[in-house]
Formats: C-alpha cells, sequence, structure tokens
C-alpha cells in the first residue's frame, strides 16, 4: 500500500514537529520545512496538513 504525498506531508510535518526545539530557535520551523523538502509553496502545504489534521 503506497501512501500519497498529501499523507507523507503530514506524517512529515508531524515527526519534524516531534522534534523541533523551539527554545534553541533551531533553523526553520517544520511546516516551512516540509514546504521546502516537497517543492510546494506553504500555503498549499498548510491546507493540505489541515485537511489531514481533519481526516
Amino acid at each position: 500500500m503506497t501512501q500519497t504525498p498529501e499523507r507523507r506531508m503530514f506524517l512529515t510535518w508531524k515527526a519534524m514537529k516531534a522534534r523541533h526545539d523551539y527554545r534553541r530557535g533551531e533553523r526553520h520551523n517544520p511546516l516551512m520545512e516540509v514546504a521546502m523538502r516537497f517543492g510546494r509553496p506553504i500555503r498549499e502545504v498548510r491546507e493540505i496538513i489541515e485537511a489531514q489534521k481533519n481526516r
């Protein structure tokens, strides 16, 4: 069973969010990192993640 790109984006965001340390100011926020990794605009990634959350 293969995952859709939208599901992979959501799971990647969830994993990055879990290990991101906001106190140290690590690189970019998880949403931006997912957008850069998948080469999509951040607005589109945000919409996809919101849709996957409500799934």
